[in-house]
């Protein structure tokens, strides 16, 4: 970057072509020219992507050698061969890695001219303040005094800009965040419930396994169904059916500790995984869920719906791991159905 003084006022010039500039500005025409070269199926060379730029930022183009000729941008004139064409992104992933990608560069790039702008505007401010020190002529005194004050100016100015740039570029970055958040939560959680579904308890059951296993704790997992679901789905309706099971998971939260989690195994299957808990606490958590469930029927019109539950419970033995765990519970759940159900079995 070169610095000029003209009457008092700093100039300075990039000594690329526009192109160039717009890295430093928001990617809002950048964006908008690839999604372009994706509509007209042109592929996204320098040539095609300098040509698109400046047809829609409406910017003149610079004036130079003319560059060799090059096809219209259709289809027909620039096929897209298999070499030429940009491979498609492999998920929604890659494509927000890449916007965080370019995000995080744009805002490497604004630092990067601010701090190049104010180093060169810095140095020309010092000397005109040293020359100002110096000098004994009244008008020259004037006339430094002014170039002073202006530059000074462009220095706020460029602080105030960049600053300005690098908050929506934070702000951005934490709306994504959030987002992201939000959709890991959805990616984890049964819709219906608001449990974990099966993704979400592989997280948190392979972490919990593994802190067992290294402070050599306890950890038990409860597997519990509800009984004649189908019945209640048949006389009453799957919407009956929902609430029933949104029922049911709440009353399963209300007998929790934080540290415990709930998943919706799938249907009216549910689990239960209860870290630091032996054979009495498990019992002691489904005992209760038992008297809550036979307390807490739900209405529908001047009707209440029940049911009972019917549970198995496994115990972390030692070199286990979850899905072993994970199994012998759901054996004994088996058990607990076969043997008449609303009761709850152990594992051996």
């Amino acid at each position: 970057m070169t610095g000029l003084v003209d009457n008092g006022f700093q100039i300075h010039k990039e000594p690329s072509d526009d192109l160039d500039t717009m890295a430093q500005t928001p990617n809002v025409i950048g964006i908008a020219v690839m999604q372009r070269l994706k509509e007209i199926n042109a592929p996204a060379t320098p040539e095609n992507y300098e040509r698109v730029y400046y047809e829609l930022s409406g910017l003149p183009r610079p004036v130079g050698p003319a560059p060799t000729p090059a096809p219209a941008l259709t289809p027909e004139v620039i096929p897209v061969t298999q070499a030429e064409a940009p491979e498609p992104l492999a998920s929604p992933c890659a494509e927000l890695l890449r916007t965080v990608r370019e995000m995080v560069q744009d805002v490497a790039d604004k630092t990067n001219v601010l701090a190049q702008d104010l180093g060169t505007k810095n140095k020309d401010l010092a000397d005109n303040v040293d020359s100002l020190k110096s000098s004994r002529d009244r008008q020259e005194i004037l006339r430094l005094l002014s170039t002073v004050v202006l530059q000074a100016g462009g220095i706020q100015s460029s602080v105030e800009s960049s600053h300005k740039e690098l908050l929506e570029t934070r702000y951005a970055l934490i709306n994504m965040q959030n987002e992201l958040s939000e959709t890991r939560q959805m990616l984890n959680e049964d819709p219906l419930t608001g449990a974990l579904n099966r993704r979400g308890m592989e997280q948190t059951l392979s972490r919990e396994i593994a802190r067992a296993q290294r402070n050599d704790g306890k950890f038990a997992i409860a597997m519990v169904d509800l009984d004649y679901f189908k019945k209640i789905n048949d006389q009453h309706g799957h919407e009956v059916g929902d609430q029933m099971l949104i029922h049911f998971s709440q009353l399963i939260r209300s007998v929790l500790r934080k540290s415990d989690a709930l998943v919706r195994y799938g249907g009216e299957e549910f689990t239960l995984l209860l870290p630091d808990t032996d054979s009495r606490g498990a019992m002691l958590v489904l005992s209760r869920l038992q008297q809550l469930m036979k307390k807490s029927p739900i209405k529908i019109g001047d009707k209440e719906v029940n049911t009972t539950f019917s549970a198995g419970v496994a115990f972390l033995k030692t070199e286990e791991n979850g899905h072993a765990v994970l199994r012998r519970a759901d054996e004994a759940l088996y058990r607990a159905k076969k043997e008449g159900r609303d009761r709850i079995v152990i594992a051996s």
